[in-house]
Parts: structure tokens; C-alpha cells; sequence
């Protein structure tokens, strides 16, 4: 962990009208980020150290966001700076940081009440991404040409230790999966700009309603691959409850209930939905290279959970078995 300096606190701060006495740090993962209350409701700066070229990108992001809060979405607003920007850059000497400042959403996150994980919740949160993904594909225009998100494509794995043993396997089987996708149409009823990372620690539940936050990895793909990473992150959070005997039971209910939600706002063609599957089992193997990318090779460095998971997963794929035992058929 490293907090930035003064000075790119103070820019910051000047850019968007904060009391620089009144940050206080949050988490640096990602990003940076602080915390400040004014006039009784909290805000986040959020700090992305990145190239000056980046800020358009980060743009395409707070922009996008603001068209989904104009359109009834319940999301973190981004505000603007004091003189109308998206954005501020801020600098020293050789290091460059994108700032954006996001109002604080209300609500509690799914695991503060065990009874609200269900069906209700599924079909809520299914009904926002596919509102989400109804106003994008029928309103949503950006800046201009250069002020677009990235397109979704392949991992690079430069990591010399990935493509040894195990770790091959692992591999190989992100490539066969990334071949798939890359032959898929990318027409606009199935395919635009996505959230891609809607998991349940991106949202807050407010009597009942889902208010979505975290677009930093926001990108254009396929309405189905986000619905995918839902549920893969549905999976591994929420499918340990008593009630559900496997994985594999957990989520056909959690489908059933989400598909019905967002098939309320938006028409889905049932090649896609059959595809889902196919979206939650690459979310799920590229999550390895994720936490893997600077691994230096040495196995004594993993947990105990990350080298059970590593074996599970090539026991999987040896065997041609699905993502964590989900034999789903949609």
C-alpha cells in the first residue's frame, strides 16, 4: 500500500472543489481511493495513476455512468470539476494520476442479511443489468470516436511461470475459450458497452433496489459475458448457504430468477442465453491470471485456498468437467 503525496492530494482537491483536510483514505488495489463528507453525504475521489493517453478512456467510463443515472439507473454519480470536466489530471514529476470524484451510494451489501439473498434479489439485479444494457444499446452514443472504452480481447501472459506444468493446462484452456469468443458476432442486439465486473460487492440493496457502483472495468462485450460474471461471482460468494446442496443447484435458481428479471427490460436471442455457461467458465479461468500475473514462481507463496483452487481446476479440466461442477444447460 502507498498513499500519494500532498500535492497530488491538493490538485485533486482543487479540481473538484474538496477541503484536501477533509480526505481520508480508503484502499489502494486498483486505484486509490478517498473518502470526504460534504453537506452530510459522502463522496469518493478516486485516484488512477495512468497515462495522460488514458484520461480519454476514464472519460468514456464517467460519461457513460452519467448517461445511466439521466436514464433511472441508481449508480454512483460521477460530479464534474469545478470547471465542467469529466475528469482532472493531476501530476508529479514523472507520475500522472487520472482523478474522478463519485457521490457515495446508500444500501447495504448482499451478505449483511442472509435472508435477502434470494430469489428477489436475483431478479432485481438481473432487472437493472438488463435496463443497463436496454438504454445502451437503444440511446447511448459517446463522447466521439476517441473517447470509447476498450473492446474485450485476449489475456496477455507474459508470465514465464504460467506456461510451465499446471499452470499450462490453465492456459490452454483460456485459449481454447478466448478462440470461442473471438468467432462470436458482435452484433449491436448482443453485443456493447457492459459493466463487466457486476458482482455483489458492486452494489448496495436498498429496500429492495440494487444502486451499482465500480465501472472501472467497464468495456465493450457481449450482454451475455456480463451476465456470466454475475453469476460466476454469485457463485463463488453466495452458494455456501445451507439451503443449496452444490453449486451446480445454487445456479439454476440464481439464473432462473436473474434471466427472469432481465428479460423483463431487455430481449436476449436464446443463442446467447444458451452461451452463458460458456461466459461464466472463461470469467472463471481468467480469474487465475488476475491474481496470478506477478506471481514469481514460487508455489510456497500461494495459500492454501489458491493452490487447491489451481489443482481443483485442472482436475476440472482434465476431466472435461464444467466451472466449479456448474453442469448448466439454458
Amino acid at each position: 500500500m502507498h498513499l500519494v503525496n500532498q500535492d497530488i492530494l491538493s490538485q485533486a482537491a482543487i479540481a473538484f472543489g474538496i477541503n484536501p483536510i477533509s480526505l481520508e483514505f480508503v484502499s489502494n488495489s486498483t486505484n486509490e481511493v478517498y473518502k470526504y463528507i460534504n453537506n452530510n453525504q459522502m463522496y469518493y475521489l478516486r485516484l488512477s495513476e495512468k497515462s495522460i493517453e488514458y484520461e480519454m478512456s476514464i472519460q468514456a467510463e464517467v460519461h457513460w455512468v452519467r448517461f445511466l443515472a439521466m436514464n433511472g439507473i441508481r449508480v454512483s454519480l460521477p460530479l464534474l470539476t469545478v470547471e465542467g470536466s469529466l475528469t482532472a489530471v493531476c501530476r508529479d514529476h514523472e507520475k500522472c494520476y487520472i482523478a474522478t470524484v463519485f457521490e457515495g451510494v446508500s444500501g447495504k451489501f448482499f451478505d449483511s442479511d442472509p435472508q435477502a439473498w434470494d430469489s428477489p434479489l436475483f431478479k432485481q439485479w438481473g432487472a437493472t443489468m438488463g435496463h443497463m444494457h436496454k438504454l445502451t444499446s437503444s440511446l447511448y452514443e459517446p463522447m466521439d470516436s476517441q473517447h470509447t472504452r476498450v473492446k474485450w480481447s485476449t489475456l496477455d501472459i507474459d508470465n514465464p511461470h504460467l506456461h510451465k506444468g499446471n499452470y499450462a493446462v490453465l492456459v490452454n484452456k483460456l485459449r481454447a475459450i478466448e478462440q470461442e469468443l473471438m468467432s462470436l458476432p458482435t452484433n449491436p442486439e448482443a453485443y456493447g458497452l457492459i459493466h463487466y465486473d457486476f458482482h455483489p460487492y458492486n452494489f448496495l440493496i436498498e429496500h429492495g433496489e440494487i444502486n451499482v457502483f465500480d465501472f472501472d472495468d467497464s468495456l465493450y462485450g457481449w450482454y451475455a459475458m456480463d451476465i456470466g460474471v454475475a453469476a460466476t461471482h454469485a457463485v463463488w460468494w453466495g452458494s455456501d448457504h445451507s439451503e443449496w446442496r452444490s453449486k451446480n443447484e445454487f445456479s439454476k435458481h440464481f439464473l432462473t430468477a436473474f434471466l427472469e428479471g432481465y428479460l423483463e427490460q431487455n430481449n436476449l436471442d436464446d443463442q446467447w442465453i444458451k452461451r452463458i455457461p460458456l461466459f461464466m467458465e472463461y470469467r472463471n479461468i481468467s480469474s487465475f491470471f488476475w491474481w496470478l500475473k506477478d506471481w514469481d514462481g514460487d508455489e510456497g507463496k500461494l495459500s492454501e485456498s489458491q493452490n487447491n483452487a489451481i489443482t481443483d481446476a485442472v482436475a476440472r479440466i482434465q476431466s472435461n468437467q464444467t466451472f466449479d461442477g456448474c453442469d448448466l444447460e439454458l
